[in-house]
């Protein structure tokens, strides 16, 4: 699923776009703009969240992470709770070369594996 995609699914649940951009205080072309891919997420963090909290996402929810990550996907970022992580940081090259298919040697795929089954450790 693409941010613009789940933004429309979540706007939905919540009204028409009419009543969404009243309500949310933002501009009913913006909100017509996100919804169609022709905008990207705000860059601001702080519009972001009000964007989620006017789709009545709660900030300590799964949906939450997932509206963040995506936006963060869509501007061509890492989320911004993962940018200043170093071990995250340390393995991107392996993980891009990964995703173009290119041969890993053992010492990256351990590098790799062990990144992911610690990310959500502290060092």
């Amino acid at each position: 699923m693409k941010f613009h995609e789940l933004f429309k699914k979540k706007r939905m649940e919540v009204g028409t776009v009419r009543e969404f951009a009243r309500q949310s205080g933002f501009d009913l072309a913006y909100i017509s703009r996100l919804e169609n891919g022709v905008t990207l997420p705000p860059k601001d963090s702080k519009k972001l969240a009000k964007l989620a909290k006017a789709l009545r996402l709660r900030d300590d929810s799964d949906e939450w992470q997932e509206f963040m990550d995506l936006a963060a996907v869509a501007k061509n970022e890492l989320p911004e709770d993962l940018q200043d992580n170093e071990r995250i940081a340390s393995v991107l090259p392996a993980f891009y070369r990964t995703l173009r298919n290119k041969e890993l040697d053992e010492t990256e795929v351990k590098k790799l594996l062990d990144m992911i089954k610690n990310s959500g450790k502290e060092d």
